[in-house]
């Protein structure tokens, strides 16, 4: 009985990794576009030694993948190859070092499924043939229909192109060094700006296309009946009381010997428990079993235990709030749906009623159920809210940080003071990339989704629209502005998966539509990213350490042009 719907709190804080996150869905050149020849020049000049003696492609001209419209060539797919590659590893590094994986060593010589024969260098290539699949499917789709990148799109492509400029001077290099050494020989500033170009229009159409769908209440409420245990949630009350059970292992069979004066007691006590009329009955009664059961509760001690005492002395505040702690964890809020266990069997039954209560019988205890709110909904409010993050990072301090936000706010404030002004100063000063690019807004934001501060400030019961403050987090400095209530939490998941599930017919109907072709056989010859032992220890220390983890909401295994990140 220990399942609970835990949920991640945090604020999706990126690094430079937002600012390339659209080049990871995938990459090619425009046919005809008039950087075209230039492209071509460059790449050629850049190609590697590996490449140079690489066979020639079935395409011609150094293409490795081709669709009707759009062209890939080797240096762009050996660019997202490593790109997924060095992602994947800041995130999961060490994980998976755990299953002998090595860094420093030929992917190719290393399995990620020796069963199957799947090496690593076969997994991070089909992942990357999956993101250049759905990218070139949307691209082609865009271009049928007429979509165009525009200038604000040109203007933010470029302006990523700036932030790996800076991340090269920083290096002390050039851009073609940085990009070389980081991302393989023969990728080139200019393959990263096709890139975008490809993967921007290409998130374009996928935006137009998943908002575009419309659906009406009638709708929300026929999907939510057709597929209503999807959505269903519970809370209650649970106790157990414990009593000796040993497996004893004979000659034929192993059996269990009970302690049969203790199980009855933890019968009794179970059977006492269960009478209770109302949840402060139950708490109550726990609380006082607890309290003449003192061995039974979890302490930890302030105080310092005599090297010559077995036994460490528990203050009664001590002892009280670690009784109050047990009691609050009796309650379990929000259990999503199952009927496997016995448990999860009487809890969803149809006709549970508040307050009704159910002994289950363990192998050694008797566990207490009983209802507090019985299966329903989340008819809670999402909310929408804009904030420009101030992060320690950024500038160093907390103060410099605290400084920064108040000159921010002090801005905003002199001026018309409107949402609009507000999104225009989350695009220019916020440190969050996973917001900054649509005006620091976060859209159906459920309770306990962000980190605690920021959450506690979103939710107060007295908040409304255009309510703004400065919220201080692990994060930083938060300017925020509530931009008001969004929907039910249930017609939001809802939502989320109509969407998800419309979508999905359209593109597996873009796939049969569209081909996407690719020569094996060439892409074999990707120059793969080889880490120094110093890089492989300072990637893993940083995994381990949880760098950027909140960064990475989305895992490597996803695609831009698949799925929409909202938070």
């Amino acid at each position: 009985m220990s399942k609970k719907n835990f949920i991640v709190k945090r604020i999706l804080i990126c690094g430079i990794a937002a600012a390339l996150a659209v080049s990871v869905s995938g990459c090619s050149l425009f046919q005809g576009d008039e950087s075209s020849d230039a492209k071509q020049n460059s790449s050629e000049s850049n190609t590697s030694e590996t490449t140079q003696a690489a066979g020639a492609s079935k395409f011609g001209n150094d293409i490795a993948v081709k669709s009707k419209s759009y062209n890939i060539t080797l240096p762009i797919m050996t660019y997202l190859f490593n790109y997924n590659y060095k992602s994947y590893v800041d995130n999961y590094g060490t994980y998976m070092t755990y299953y002998g994986f090595d860094s420093t060593k030929d992917l190719k010589e290393q399995y990620y499924n020796e069963e199957s024969g799947q090496t690593w260098y076969d997994y991070f290539m089909d992942m990357t043939k999956q993101y250049i699949e759905q990218t070139l499917i949307m691209a082609e789709a865009a271009k049928e229909n007429g979509v165009e990148l525009d200038e604000s799109d040109n203007k933010t492509i470029e302006e990523t192109i700036t932030s790996l400029q800076s991340a090269a001077s920083a290096n002390s290099q050039t851009a073609e060094q940085y990009i070389s050494s980081y991302y393989g020989s023969g990728v080139t500033e200019s393959d990263i700006r096709e890139c975008l170009k490809l993967t921007t229009l290409a998130q374009k159409y996928y935006n137009q296309l998943h908002d575009g769908y419309k659906y009406t209440d009638e709708d929300y409420e026929k999907f939510y009946e057709e597929n209503k245990t999807s959505y269903l949630y519970a809370d209650f009350l649970s106790f157990s009381f414990d009593f000796t059970a040993e497996t004893v292992s004979g000659e034929e069979s192993a059996e269990v010997s009970v302690n049969a004066e203790e199980k009855q007691k933890a019968k009794s006590y179970a059977e006492d428990l269960a009478k209770c009329k109302t949840a402060e009955e139950f708490k109550d009664y726990i609380t006082k079993y607890l309290k003449a059961n003192p061995d039974l509760v979890h302490t930890e001690s302030s105080a310092a235990s005599d090297e010559s005492s077995a036994e460490t002395s528990v203050s009664e505040k001590e002892l009280d709030a670690a009784i109050q702690t047990q009691v609050d964890a009796a309650l379990t809020s929000k259990y999503t749906y199952e009927v496997t266990s016995e448990a999860g069997k009487w809890v969803f039954e149809d006709g549970r009623k508040q307050n009704e209560t159910k002994i289950i019988e363990g192998t050694d205890n008797y566990t207490v159920i009983m209802m507090v709110k019985p299966a329903y909904r989340d008819e809670s409010i999402n909310k929408n809210v804009r904030h420009i993050l101030l992060s320690t990072e950024t500038y160093g301090t907390e103060d410099k940080a605290k400084a920064k936000a108040d000159e921010v706010y002090a801005e905003w404030k002199k001026g018309d003071k409107t949402e609009d002004s507000f999104a225009k100063l989350a695009e220019k000063y916020s440190s969050d990339p996973g917001s900054s690019n649509n005006g620091g807004l976060y859209e159906n934001v459920s309770e306990g989704q962000m980190v605690t501060e920021f959450n506690d400030w979103v939710f107060d019961k007295s908040r409304k629209k255009g309510d703004t403050g400065i919220v201080k987090t692990s994060y930083g400095y938060h300017i925020m502005y509530f931009s008001g209530d969004s929907d039910a939490a249930w017609k939001v998941s809802v939502d989320s998966a109509m969407r998800t599930q419309d979508y999905q017919k359209d593109y597996e109907a873009l796939q049969k539509k569209f081909t996407i072709e690719f020569d094996d056989d060439y892409l074999k010859n990707i120059d793969v990213f080889v880490s120094s032992s110093s890089e492989a220890a300072e990637s893993t220390a940083q995994s381990a350490a949880g760098t950027s983890t909140e960064s990475k909401a989305q895992s490597a295994a996803e695609s831009s042009a698949e799925s929409k990140s909202k938070s």
